[in-house]
Formats: structure tokens, sequence, C-alpha cells
């Protein structure tokens, strides 16, 4: 068996775009290759389809001027005619509206080949954002856009016709869909764009949960490094400017933390944005981390993970942590309280409440019995569904089926 991934890069995000994917076949000795723009690994496994001279960001200029998405790229005629391609029996497709692909090729692209798409977020079919919120236009048409500025944003509304544009190509789209979870499952179910998507598999996301297993030692030698002392509160979360990561609602709920023990602040993504809470909690913010070790080092010495995204299609730092054996907490409204099984394992709190989200903080601070419960049963609950092997063989499962005509 010969099989492609197709994302437009490998390193970044590469437990769900295809390169972990593609180092464990490889393993196996079944024959992978991932296709990339951006090839920023060393593997000589990963192949980049980038132009010889740069253009992408022509394209995207061009993208951006005229409030169209993935419609001008061309590196679809460069990948049927590479040799990994046409020799490939399963054609695994990830982010394609990652400047890569034109949705008006994508047809061609999947009638040539046996095709899996792996669908993140709910982009495919909205007129132009990644995740509509609580705008429900998708489901009509995305007539008179009243969030232009969401990503991926549009300098005038064009939306509609891009809605339109997806209907007529994907409403007939005969394809293998995988998704990480029942919440993305039923919006495209609901949806007139991808209505037609009847084989729709979900499998969630896995990691390597030998990694991020903590005891007590490893926690202990991990906050002396960081000068944490033992008896100190650490909350987790990721740092990030995006509507969809919850920040604001973490600083709200910072601003009316009241608890007697001392508190630190542990962050990754971009650094600084915490800057005004250090003279009331200790900030270590680790910018953008690319390597997994050091962010399971960040888990295991932390006590609580803080996960509030306002729109969320899997979440992968949810499992990360659960593995981790802290307790999450999610807000409703998004894939999140689910994957963490909330209430039993993971923590929920009502959509856009603030009290409620300090409540349950300040109710973990303050009972360290239930933070260790909560995190035993979220280890659990990591080793039963997201053991990266689970994900592993259940998408080699997948491809077998699609070779045999099964699916």
């Amino acid at each position: 068996m010969k099989i492609i991934q197709i994302n437009n890069t490998d390193l970044p995000g590469a437990r769900f775009n295809g390169y972990n994917l593609q180092k464990n076949f490889n393993s196996r000795g079944i024959n992978t290759k991932q296709l990339v723009y951006e090839k920023l690994s060393n593997d000589e496994n990963v192949i980049t389809f980038s132009d010889s001279v740069n253009t992408s960001d022509i394209y995207r200029e061009f993208e951006n001027k005229y409030s169209i998405k993935s419609i001008v790229f061309p590196y679809a005629h460069k990948i049927m005619n590479m040799r990994e391609f046409l020799d490939a029996d399963i054609v695994h497709y990830h982010l394609i509206h990652n400047y890569i692909l034109s949705i008006l090729d994508f047809p061609k692209l999947v009638s040539l080949k046996k095709s899996v798409w792996t669908i993140h977020d709910p982009w495919v079919f909205t007129g132009h954002c990644i995740y509509p919120m609580n705008c429900k236009k998708y489901l009509s048409g995305c007539i008179d856009c009243e969030h232009l500025d969401r990503n991926f944003s549009m300098l005038r509304d064009n939306a509609a016709d891009m809605w339109e544009l997806k209907k007529k190509i994907f409403n007939s789209f005969d394809i293998d869909i995988v998704v990480a979870s029942k919440w993305m499952k039923n919006l495209i179910n609901e949806s007139p764009i991808t209505q037609s998507f009847k084989r729709i598999h979900i499998i969630p996301f896995g990691i390597n949960l030998d990694k991020y297993k903590v005891d007590d030692n490893r926690k202990a030698k991990i906050r002396k490094k960081l000068g944490i002392p033992q008896d100190e509160i650490v909350l987790f979360f990721r740092a990030d400017r995006s509507a969809y990561k919850g920040l604001d609602l973490i600083k709200e709920m910072l601003d009316r933390l009241n608890v007697n023990k001392r508190v630190a602040l542990l962050t990754v993504g971009e650094a600084g944005l915490l800057n005004r809470y250090r003279l009331k909690y200790k900030v270590i913010d680790f910018g953008w981390l690319n390597n997994e070790d050091e962010i399971a080092d960040l888990y295991a010495c932390s006590d609580i993970f803080l996960m509030p995204s306002t729109a969320e299609a899997f979440g992968v730092m949810a499992i990360e942590a659960m593995a981790s054996s802290i307790p999450v907490i999610v807000m409703e409204g998004t894939a999140l309280p689910d994957v963490v099984n909330a209430p039993q394992c993971g923590i929920v709190f009502s959509k856009n409440n603030v009290g409620d989200f300090v409540s349950k903080v300040e109710w973990l601070i303050n009972n360290a019995e239930e933070r260790l419960n909560r995190g035993k049963l979220c280890r659990v609950l990591a080793e039963e569904r997201y053991d990266e092997n689970q994900y592993f063989d259940a998408m080699l499962d997948l491809y077998k089926d699609i070779i045999r005509g099964s699916k």
C-alpha cells in the first residue's frame, strides 16, 4: 500500500496534519509520503510542491484583494503530476484551505485517486469564516455577512458567492470524510453544502501517552527547574489573540479570582499578553513551542488546564492535559465538553458566564483531592480514547476498507 498525506506544512500540527501518520506508517513498513508546500523537517518522506520561486504570497494577496479564498492557488496541477501522487493507492487531504489548493481543482484531484479528507473546522461550509460562532447564516447562504472581520476575513462582502460556489462544488462530492468529534459531524450533516457527504468517520486524534505520563518526582523536578514552589497552584493555558481561544474570558476570570493560595500562570502561544497580571500572579510565558517534550513538561508541572475556547472542533491540548493527569476546564458550546467527557471527567462552565468560570476555577484551586481525583479520571479517559496508536490503527483500517471497496 502506498499512501500520500497532503497538507500545507509538516512539523506545526504534526499530530493532526498527517506528519505523524506518515512517521508511524513508515515505521511499520508502509510506504507513506507527505506532500507539503512548506517543508520544515529534514524527513526524507516529506516532499515539497512549492515553486522554485515562492509565489504563495502573491496568490494570497490576490485573493485578499478580491475577497475570495482557495480559488487561484495552482498547486493541485503540480501535485497530480508528481510521481508520489501517481503511484499512490490512497491520498489523504488535510488543511486544504491553508493556501495550497483551489477548491475548483479539488474534484479533479479526488477523482484521480481513492481519497480521504480530514475536515478540521467548519470553513468548508461557511461563506468565509473558520468558525461561524453564534451566526447561523451558514445554514441559509451567508447572505449579508455581518462578520467580515472574522478569519478568513474579507475586504468586501463576497461570503454569499463563496457559499454558493462551495455548495456547487461539494454538494455531489463522493469522498470519505474524517472528523475528530461528534460536534463536527453534526455540523456537516446539517449544512446544505455538505449534506451529501454520506461516508463520515469519527476518528479522534491521538497522542503519545507515554510522553505525558506524570508522577510526583517528575512534577517536583520540573517545578524546581522553573523556580515554581511545590505548594503553588499552576494554571496552564494558551495565550492567543484569536477570538476563538477564549483569552478574554481567562483575563476576566483572573481579574475576579479570589483565593488564599499563590497562583502561577504558565502560557504557550504569544508572550506578553498577560503582563498586566504580573503584580497579582507569577507569569511565565514560553511563546510558541513546537517541541512536544517541552510542552509535556509544562503540563507535568501544572495543576489545572484552562481551555475556554469559544469555537473548537476538537482540542488536542485538552487531551494532552488529560493525559498529564490534570483536570481541564472548558466552556459549553464547542466540541470540548464531549472531548473531555464533562462533567464526569472534565469540567464545563456555562457559555460566556465568567462568574461560573471563576467559581469552577476557585473550586478546583481550593480542593486538592478533587484535582487529584479528576486528574486520575482524565488520564484513564485519555488512555481509553486518545492513544495515538488507536488513531493510527483506525486510519489504516479505513484506508484498507476504501481500497477493498467496502467504504
